[in-house]
């Protein structure tokens, strides 16, 4: 049986993960496959720290990613390191060397992707990064392989867990966001500086890989307007819940007549859609195309376990296109160009809510501009939805409101964005 060497950058949660799962199920890999790896070499930050993990007997722990990627019997380099910059020099030299590559790092890869993935190519060498999406759930194979002959029109997805887990424990346990981000750091679901989690970075990042798989289209971070949910409030979340909705993250791309639109944010969502009952740390992806309708994948976005399973099916991947010299091959070659365009700016229903102590009871009759499809009212807070307007409609409604009102938040309505030209309705 044939020994195919690996080595590891990065030993934190995610590279401790792949070691365990790697150890434990190295039976299994042997009695399925006609080759077996080898851990050979972990690189680390900090050697002081990791002298008492558990690594395979005989494998080099080192504080030089040299000693991983220059070294000539390592064939595969793991890469789990979770930077931009320093994992960036070490992928190039790797892949410079002659070595296949797996990584986790959805950062890198969303902004230094296309020019990592053509040097890859050019060197002849796998480049697989199946957990750099939704950890757990094998979406980037499911785009690429099972529907590969199907034309994808939109995908829609919760794929942070930790802003997932602030909005569930917001409308679950009626906290404030500072409550609820606090409780998640405790957790352990929030790192102690959440910027990118909660300010929609990460899930705009993840979107920008998914949208190369379904859509054949390169997105840049300035192509995706996005927002956190640092200022989602309680009455929103009440609001919305009395008027059969949900307030969730979104990351969303559409595909139009050679457009392609996007958009992340905190968006309102039917009670009665799949995605709106997606709770906690948990992440899910809706795509809708030609051949299937709605398919909805969910399953864990994060944790050792769940982004190890994704690495290892990538190392078998890898594994046998060396056993088999088929080593170069993309994981995703569809190329499709459209135009990017702002999803934020279509036509769109918005839920509109005031908070205060004001005559809320006089709002909907003082705003002739929009005729509310439904409204609610509760302790110190109105809510009503609009119908379709456009952005800058909503810009004058927003500024005739705030006139007499401090507190006044709008949120898109999922799925109610009209991309086509539509008579827009006031």
């Amino acid at each position: 049986m044939r020994t195919i060497t690996i080595g590891l950058l990065g030993l934190g949660t995610v590279g401790k993960g792949v070691v365990a799962l790697l150890q434990k199920q190295a039976p299994k890999i042997s009695r399925t496959q006609d080759f077996q790896f080898k851990l050979k070499s972990v690189a680390v930050h900090n050697l002081a720290r990791h002298q008492n993990d558990d690594l395979p007997a005989g494998t080099i722990l080192t504080d030089k990613v040299a000693t991983v990627v220059d070294d000539p019997e390592i064939q595969i380099v793991i890469e789990a390191m979770g930077t931009i910059e320093p994992a960036k020099v070490a992928i190039c030299q790797a892949i410079l060397n002659g070595k296949s590559i797996i990584s986790a790092n959805k950062d890198l890869l969303a902004t230094a992707g296309p020019e990592l993935l053509d040097l890859a190519k050019t060197a002849k060498v796998d480049f697989f990064y199946e957990a750099s999406v939704a950890g757990g759930i094998p979406i980037l194979r499911i785009l690429s392989s099972s529907l590969e002959t199907d034309q994808i029109t939109q995908i829609t997805g919760i794929i942070n867990g930790t802003a997932n887990y602030v909005l569930t424990a917001m409308d679950r346990e009626k906290q404030d966001y500072a409550t609820a981000l606090q409780a998640a750091q405790k957790l352990g679901y929030a790192e102690a500086d959440p910027t990118n989690d909660v300010q929609g970075i990460d899930a705009t990042y993840k979107l920008i890989i998914l949208s190369r798989f379904a859509f054949g289209q390169s997105l840049r971070c300035a192509d995706v307007p996005s927002q956190g949910i640092t200022t989602i409030t309680p009455a929103q979340l009440q609001s919305a819940d009395q008027l059969g909705l949900k307030i969730k993250l979104l990351a969303v791309a559409k595909e139009f007549n050679h457009q392609l639109f996007s958009f992340v944010g905190p968006a309102a969502l039917p009670a009665a859609e799949p995605l709106a009952h997606v709770n906690g740390v948990q992440n899910a992806i809706a795509i809708q195309s030609d051949a299937l309708g709605e398919t909805t994948y969910t399953g864990p976005g994060a944790g050792a376990a769940p982004t190890a399973n994704s690495i290892l099916s990538d190392l078998l991947a890898t594994g046998d296109d060396i056993v088999k010299g088929n080593c170069g091959r993309e994981f995703n070659s569809y190329r499709r160009p459209a135009r990017a365009r702002s999803l934020a700016a279509v036509p769109q229903r918005y839920l509109i809510t005031i908070a205060g102590t004001g005559n809320l009871l006089s709002i909907a009759s003082s705003v002739p501009t929009a005729q509310w499809k439904r409204q609610v009212t509760g302790n110190h807070y109105w809510s009503g939805l609009t119908p379709v307007i456009t952005q800058a409609q909503l810009t004058a409604l927003m500024k005739k409101l705030q006139k007499s009102h401090q507190q006044v938040a709008a949120l898109p309505l999922a799925n109610s964005w009209q991309t086509t030209p539509a008579p827009v309705t006031v």
